[in-house]
């Protein structure tokens, strides 16, 4: 069999096998198994129907200016902090085959499977290698985690096709003949992965490096061709940043002190005090250089995860060793600066999912490159133990890693499997009490309102992290009428300390005076709902 025929075979076997562990993982969840996904659906499902960019929940201030709005209204303009891509290509499905979550999956599934496909492509054009190219193929059907996320209504599988679509023309431009065109559609990928989330600026880096590589200074085409690229980028943002401005009045209207100067996760959801750069300099300089390093040492940590262990530990020597490929320059400068400004910009967003929500973009040149690195690192590491120097002992490794890296991808989405079949049941057994009493119009107070929304219908808010009177504030402003508890595994407590009722006191010593005594249904040890009784 021919190179050629031999290299079709193993993407048709590839895509089959990530196209069977997208369904399976997707006939998993039939259901949005948190906030993100929840939103996204709940976005999807109203333009399918012809309700435009709305919804009828605030699942943060983040949504209305991080205030409450001098009109307290619902359902409220939706995408004021998220990106619509995602929802978009979910509605268009569901326009189709009906407004449900199984017909929002379908594109999830379709994306996120054809990353394989092209990791191997990756592999096989930057390293001339079978088994490089079929490594970071088999690697990548599991990726840790994303496993499991992938085929949800998330901006996984949209961002990180989009984003790896970006990089791999970018790298394409830089060997091509005619590179002006790979230099536009990598601007087109990148004005497409920041439709779908914000951090795709970023990739912006990828072909204003390849021009760079290419010296585009010294030739006028090149120059037209650079400009082009941006120009395409910026065409692609254009529609949406003109209707944030006239829906929001700005463009990225949840961008600033909520999103930048905040000095913990949950101080992005208040709206009781001012969060600028003077509140977050008066945090001071030491803590403030121990959240990034903290941070940075999270992010190597969750490469490690979506690299299966191992590979992680040739991956990042892989950088330093393919620094001289000039065509592998886009994806080193994307990757290096991404994880700069994870960690010094987006400090507490990247430990609590920013970061995974990045790596289907870099994962399909990250994983070929940790699978060529493996070779050279164990032969450098020979220097010490000669039997690391044997091509018997590389392949050894590679099989003995790869088969960790799916152990490790099946033990971690199964506890995260776990996780989310819990609060699924007891999402349930909330919406299933408002059905019951015929109250699912009610105004209801929940952590996750965009999931109560979907099961129930009910419009809802979710609390600022605040002090008491801040949320009777909110309670009293959308006419709250039923407040929503879950207590996450262990915990005695929520984090706004809701579970004792009217008797719970907050961390200024006011009581929930606003909340009955006693719950009016329960899931003991889990789920309280409580009336509201004097907003």
């Amino acid at each position: 069999m021919s190179p050629s025929r031999v290299r079709l075979v193993d993407l048709a076997v590839l895509t089959l096998l990530a196209l069977i562990a997208r369904i399976g993982a997707a006939a998993l969840v039939d259901y949005a198994p948190y906030t993100d996904p929840a939103y996204y659906s709940l976005v999807a499902e109203r333009l399918a129907t012809g309700q435009g960019f709305s919804v009828p929940v605030i699942w943060s201030f983040l949504e209305v200016g991080s205030r409450i709005p001098s009109q307290a209204v619902l359902p409220v303009a939706s995408n004021g902090h998220w990106m619509p891509l995602t929802s978009v290509i979910a509605a268009a499905f569901m326009a189709i085959l009906g407004p449900t979550w199984r017909a929002g999956q379908v594109p999830m599934v379709l994306l996120s499977t054809l990353l394989v496909p092209l990791t191997y492509q990756v592999g096989w054009e930057l390293w001339r290698q079978r088994s490089v190219a079929l490594l970071g193929g088999i690697l990548a059907i599991f990726a840790g985690p994303l496993l499991l996320y992938y085929p949800t209504i998330e901006n996984f599988a949209v961002f990180g096709m989009a984003g790896a679509l970006a990089l791999y023309a970018a790298t394409r431009a830089v060997t091509s003949a005619r590179p002006g065109p790979w230099l536009v559609v990598s601007g087109l990928f990148a004005g497409l992965a920041t439709l779908a989330r914000v951090d795709g600026l970023l990739f912006v880096v990828a072909p204003a490096i390849a021009w760079l590589v290419l010296r585009g200074w010294r030739s006028p085409k090149l120059w037209a061709w650079g400009v082009a690229s941006a120009l395409v980028f910026a065409a692609i943002l254009a529609p949406w940043l003109v209707r944030n401005t006239a829906v929001f009045g700005s463009p990225l209207p949840s961008a600033g002190g909520h999103t930048l100067w905040i000095t913990s996760y949950n101080e992005q959801f208040s709206i009781g005090h001012p969060v600028d750069a003077a509140h977050y300099v008066a945090w001071g300089w030491g803590n403030i250089i121990g959240s990034k390093v903290s941070s940075w040492i999270d992010i190597l940590g969750r490469t490690a995860v979506l690299m299966g262990g191992t590979f992680f530990l040739t991956f990042i020597p892989g950088l330093w060793i393919y620094r001289r490929r000039p065509e592998l320059l886009p994806f080193i400068g994307y990757w290096v600066v991404m994880v700069v400004v994870m960690g010094a910009v987006f400090t507490f967003h990247a430990p609590r999912g920013a970061f995974y929500h990045s790596a289907p973009a870099w994962l399909p040149f990250a994983l070929p490159m940790a699978a060529a690195a493996l070779a050279p690192v164990a032969s450098g590491v020979g220097r010490l133990w000669a039997f690391l120097r044997r091509p018997q002992t590389h392949r050894f490794l590679a099989v003995v890693a790869t088969a960790g890296a799916v152990v490790l991808s099946l033990v971690g989405s199964g506890v995260i499997y776990g996780q989310w079949d819990r609060s699924h049941h007891l999402d349930v057994a909330a919406a299933g009490f408002f059905e019951r009493r015929a109250a699912t119009h009610d105004v209801v107070m929940y952590s996750d309102p965009a999931t109560l929304a979907l099961l129930s219908g009910n419009p809802g808010v979710a609390a600022p992290f605040d002090p008491f009177p801040v949320v009777r504030e909110v309670i009293a402003a959308y006419h709250v009428r039923w407040v929503v508890v879950q207590l996450a595994p262990g915990e005695a407590t929520d984090p706004l300390n809701f579970w004792p009722g009217a008797s719970a006191i907050d961390s200024k010593g006011d009581r929930a005076t606003f909340l009955a005594d006693k719950p009016s249904f329960e899931v003991p040890g889990e789920l309280r709902i409580y009336q509201v009784v004097a907003p």
